[in-house]
């Protein structure tokens, strides 16, 4: 009976030991077999996308998307009042960093420029009795005054996959940016420069063409106020104007 107890305790611990003696690839499985064992958590907000072999006619080059790093992207923006498109022309770029601690999230840095009419971004004061002499009421600009403005600043993002709750998608994604920024105008009508600080937030659809390379479209909301030099003793406020508008955009980029 005593040898028999000692066989059995000799077992256990041979088996413990076995069982816990995992191979360097079991402690670090391969993206795919994790995707495998787990597709329901990796794959609700990444994909598996794949290159196509033009000379071979199929798809090689698996990549995970769970594991892009670094985005970077330039897109064209026009006015998002279809009827008047062109009262806003300009560009955006805009490079995100994937957080590592927190990977759905990502920051970085966006820099644009925009052409527009004054009617397009904002509005003229209304002027009232004991106003200034030069303050922003005396100047009734028209809607169709030209200005440009430029602006760059930090942001964060999310990237998500909402639309795969409605239809089957794997090269398809979707983002949200919010970006605070530093802006300068340049008004033609009394050829002023305006700087102050805004908020743009983006919502964009891509897709993927590759395990690098993706396009989509975009709407982006900005809101600032900007400030010019004081001309006599014109107070923040009289020389002050509140921005806002609506972009639509297409853009194209890489994940690296």
């Amino acid at each position: 009976m005593k040898y028999l107890i000692l066989f059995l305790l000799f077992s256990q611990t041979s088996f413990a030991q076995n069982a816990f003696d995992l191979s360097e690839e079991e402690l670090n499985p391969e993206t795919q077999e994790v995707l495998i064992k787990k597709p329901e958590k990796h794959l609700r907000h990444e994909s598996i996308i794949y290159d196509f072999n033009t000379d071979l006619g199929i798809k090689d080059q698996r990549t995970y998307t769970g594991t892009d790093s670094n985005r970077l992207s330039l897109g064209g923006l026009v006015s998002g009042e279809y009827e008047h498109i062109n009262n806003i022309l300009g560009f955006e770029l805009n490079y995100m960093h994937r957080s590592e601690r927190y990977n759905r999230l990502w920051y970085g840095l966006q820099y644009f420029q925009l052409k527009s009419v004054f009617g397009a971004i904002t509005q003229n004061q209304t002027s009232a009795i004991g106003d200034n002499a030069n303050d922003e009421s005396q100047y009734q600009r028209p809607n169709d005054a030209k200005n440009s403005l430029m602006g760059a600043g930090l942001g964060v993002g999310y990237r998500f996959k909402l639309l795969m709750d409605f239809m089957p998608t794997e090269d398809v994604f979707e983002s949200i940016d919010v970006f605070l920024n530093y802006l300068t105008m340049n008004e033609t009508f009394i050829e002023r420069k305006y700087q102050g600080y805004g908020l743009t937030t983006n919502y964009g659809i891509h897709k993927r063409s590759g395990s690098k390379f993706f396009y989509g479209g975009k709407l982006g909301y900005n809101l600032a106020t900007v400030t010019r030099e004081a001309i006599g003793t014109e107070s923040k406020s009289n020389r002050s104007l509140s921005l806002g508008w609506l972009s639509v955009g297409f853009e194209m980029g890489i994940f690296f």
